[in-house]
C-alpha cells in the first residue's frame, strides 16, 4: 500500500472538490500551499487568475483595482473600473468569470487585506461564480470572517484538512471552544482559530503552557516551579492575578479546579500538538510498516523545532530534552522502514537528521556508517565516526565504545 505524505493527501483533497464548491480556503499551517496551485497552472481546460495582495493593510479600491487588472492580463478580458460597493463589485467580476468558466481566482496573502469590505467582495463573488468556477485564497492566518458566514456553508472548503496535523476543519459547525496549541517551536495558541499574539506579559503566556502541558497540575507544583522563594501568602496572590489575566486574554476560563488538582476546562476542545506527536511516535512503534511510516512522518511534520523554543525556565529545559529525543527516535524509526524497504538515500536521511538532534547516540553513529558503507563512501562513513568521537569526549569525557570503534577499523582497512 502507497504511503501518501501530507502534500499528497492536500493535493488529492483539493483535485476532489465538486462544483458546488466556489470558496476554497488553504490552511495557513499548510507548508505547502503553493504546491497546491500546481495542478490548477497545468491543466489547459481551466483558467486561472492570479494575484498576490501588493501590501499590508490593502482595503476594498486596492483590491478592486488589483483584481480589475489581472482579469485584464491573464484572462485578455476588457474591464471597465470596478464599482466601489462590494455586490456591485462582486456582480460584474461574476459575470466574466462565469463566461469564461470554469476560473480559478487565486488570492495569495488574503491575510494583509482589511477583512471587512474586502471580506463581503469575495463572499458576494463565491456566491455567484457557477460552471466549477471558483475562488482560491491562501494566507498566514485563518480567514474567520469568511469560514463562518452562514451564507458561505456549503460552499466553502479548507484544504487541506488533516486532524493529526493540527489542521481543523472550521468549516464544521463547533459546539466547544476550540484551543489550538503548538509547543513545538517558538509556542503559537489559537481559540476558535483566532491567533492569540497579546500576552501582557511573559509571566501568563508560560503559565498557560505549563496548564496545558501538564493537563493536570497541584497547587504546590506549581508554586514549587514558579515561585519557589515567595511564601504561600505571595505565591497566592501572583497566582491568582495571573491565572484571571490568562482568562481574559483567551475570553475563557482554561481550568476548573476540583479534587485538589487545577484541571483543562471541559468546556474546551483541545488540540495540542504535543500529545498528537507523542500518541503518533507510541502508536507507530506497534503498527505495521506502511501505518508506522505515516505515523512517524506525522510526528515528524509536527515538530517545528524544539519546545518552546523562546523559554528558558527550567521545566521547559527539561521537558525539550525529553521531546527532542523523542524526535530523534522517530526519525531513526522513519530511517529503520525505509532500510528495510532497500531505500538507503531515504534511510540516511533520516539519520542524519537524527543524529543532529542526538550527536551522542552510538547507534544512530553507527547506522549513518553503515549506509555510508553500502553506498561506496567510506570516507564520509570515517568523517561520522570522527564527530562522534569528539562529541563523545567533550560531553561525557568518554570514548566510543568497542562496537562502534571496531566497525570504523572495519571501514578503514577496507579503504
Amino acid at each position: 500500500m502507497k504511503t501518501l505524505d501530507l502534500v499528497d493527501k492536500a493535493r488529492d483533497q483539493f483535485l476532489s472538490l465538486d462544483h458546488s464548491t466556489t470558496l476554497v480556503i488553504l490552511h495557513p499551517d499548510f507548508y505547502g500551499q503553493h504546491t497546491l496551485l500546481a495542478p490548477l497552472l497545468d491543466r489547459t481546460d481551466q483558467h486561472t487568475v492570479f494575484l498576490s495582495v501588493p501590501k499590508s493593510g490593502a482595503d476594498l479600491d486596492t483590491l478592486t483595482v488589483a483584481l480589475s487588472e489581472a482579469i485584464r492580463t491573464q484572462l485578455d478580458e476588457s474591464i471597465s473600473d470596478l464599482p466601489a460597493e462590494p455586490e456591485a463589485a462582486a456582480n460584474a467580476i461574476a459575470e466574466v468569470m462565469n463566461a469564461h468558466s470554469p476560473v480559478n481566482m487565486v488570492i495569495d496573502g488574503y491575510d494583509l487585506l482589511e477583512p471587512d469590505s474586502t471580506g463581503d467582495l469575495l463572499a458576494a463573488l463565491a456566491t455567484r461564480l457557477t460552471g466549477g468556477s471558483r475562488v482560491v485564497i491562501g494566507g498566514r492566518q485563518l480567514p474567520m470572517d469568511l469560514l463562518w458566514r452562514e451564507n458561505l456553508q456549503s460552499q466553502v472548503a479548507l484544504i487541506p484538512v488533516n486532524p493529526d496535523q493540527m489542521m481543523l476543519d472550521y468549516t464544521q459547525s463547533i459546539n466547544k471552544t476550540v484551543l489550538e496549541v503548538r509547543a513545538l517551536g517558538p509556542g503559537r495558541v489559537l481559540i476558535n482559530g483566532r491567533l492569540i499574539d497579546h500576552w501582557d506579559g511573559i509571566l501568563p503566556r508560560t503559565l498557560f503552557f505549563y496548564f496545558v502541558d501538564r493537563g493536570m497540575t497541584t497547587r504546590d507544583e506549581i508554586f514549587r516551579t514558579f515561585w519557589p522563594s515567595l511564601t504561600t501568602r505571595e505565591a497566592t496572590n501572583v497566582f491568582h492575578v495571573t491565572k484571571r489575566k490568562i482568562s481574559e486574554i483567551l475570553g475563557t476560563d482554561l481550568t476548573v479546579y476540583w479534587s485538589g488538582f487545577y484541571r483543562l476546562s471541559p468546556d474546551l476542545e483541545l488540540h495540542y500538538d504535543v500529545v498528537k506527536f507523542a500518541e503518533a511516535v507510541q502508536n507507530a512503534a506497534v503498527a505495521d510498516d506502511d501505518r508506522a511510516l505515516e505515523l512517524y512522518r506525522n510526528a515528524v511534520e509536527l515538530y517545528h523545532g524544539p519546545f518552546l523554543s523562546t523559554m528558558e525556565q527550567e521545566w521547559v529545559t527539561a521537558r525539550r530534552g525529553e521531546l527532542a529525543t523523542t524526535y530523534a527516535e522517530a526519525l531513526a524509526g522513519m530511517a529503520r522502514l525505509y532500510a528495510r524497504r532497500g531505500d538507503k538515500e531515504n534511510a540516511l536521511g533520516c539519520y542524519l537528521r537524527a543524529a543532529a538532534t542526538s550527536p551522542e547516540r552510538e547507534d544512530l553513529a553507527r547506522a549513518i556508517m553503515e549506509l555510508y558503507r553500502a553506498l561506496g563512501q567510506p570516507a564520509a562513513a570515517l568523517e561520522t565516526y570522527e564527530r562522534l568521537e569528539a562529541e563523545l569526549k567533550k560531553t561525557l569525557n568518554v570514548s566510543p565504545g568497542p562496537q562502534t570503534s571496531e566497525l570504523a577499523a572495519a571501514i578503514r582497512s577496507e579503504m
